[in-house]
């Protein structure tokens, strides 16, 4: 199989390509600057240079010549961002760069395709269950940062399934090496991490060796027009924080009962174990010692 990647310099895309390369598949890396990212290079991947945003969609069709799949997974979240996407460029690509990969993916025929999107944007689940059939915020509460994930699920929810077998992976917050959790380490590390209210809210994560698994798996056995919650087992943010500072071998975080509690994203992923056959087997939590 011969897979296009947008998304491929990052820690998720980083995790998908050696899957790949490992059955056997061609990885066609999307990057904007491939001197930057040799190392991504080799006999199976071939590193070809375009921009989601702002290159045209001519040049992303050329690259799709002949691919059996293509993939979305770019983001661009700052160290320290905050908020489903940062508040950042991750708003254009989840918009503009879908739009362009899908009139590529249309128009180079390509007859299979994966976005990744987030569980962030639910509605406040409170203690609830939530599974793909949550709705999103409400268009009166909803974050600027949650409406590009609304488009861009629109987007390709207007794909027919007949001509392209696409599906969405709404993963949870991802953890493991290059993610967000080193900046949460270094903050318990240095003293200066909270906890919003009393931590009761529920959050939930997936190490992104594990959403690679995921997206591997729904290459090949993702019905057309599915969607998929990729979440590792909830857990309560003040619960989290106290393991994770123990796991450092620092002072559990203090509480501030002044600052408002997050929304809580309590999300079921048992229609991936169960259509996928997938199973999270990397955990949440880091080696730190």
């Amino acid at each position: 199989m011969r897979v296009f990647i947008a998304g491929a310099t990052g820690v998720y895309g980083q995790a998908v390509i050696p899957r790949l390369v490992a059955r056997g598949d061609t990885a066609v890396a999307l990057a904007r600057d491939p001197g930057r990212v040799p190392e991504l290079g080799g006999p199976q991947v071939e590193l070809v240079e375009g921009d989601l945003v702002h290159g045209p969609v001519e040049r992303l069709t050329e690259l799709m010549g002949g691919c059996d799949a293509a993939m979305h997974l770019a983001t661009a979240i700052r160290p320290g961002a905050t908020g489903p996407d940062g508040a950042n460029t991750t708003a254009a690509l989840r918009t503009t760069g879908t739009r362009h990969i899908l009139d590529a993916v249309l128009a180079a025929g390509v007859p299979v395709y994966l976005q990744q999107s987030i569980v962030m944007a639910y509605v406040d689940g409170g203690d609830r269950w939530l599974d793909e059939d949550t709705p999103f915020e409400t268009a009166a509460d909803r974050a600027t940062t949650t409406s590009p994930v609304v488009e861009m699920e629109a987007m390709v929810r207007a794909l027919d399934p007949r001509e392209v077998r696409w599906c969405i992976l709404r993963g949870g917050s991802f953890v493991g090496p290059g993610t967000a959790q080193d900046a949460v380490l270094e903050r318990l590390r240095a003293g200066t991490q909270r906890v919003p209210g009393d931590g009761s809210n529920w959050v939930s994560f997936i190490h992104v060796e594990d959403i690679a698994e995921a997206t591997v798996a729904a290459l090949d056995r993702a019905p057309a027009g599915s969607v998929f919650n990729i979440t590792d087992a909830p857990i309560r943010n003040g619960d989290y924080l106290d393991r994770l500072a123990e796991l450092a071998g620092v002072a559990a975080p203090a509480r501030d009962a002044t600052a408002p509690l997050p929304r809580s994203f309590r999300c079921s992923s048992e229609a991936a174990r169960r259509v996928l056959a997938w199973e999270p087997s990397a955990g949440i939590w880091p080696k730190t010692r």
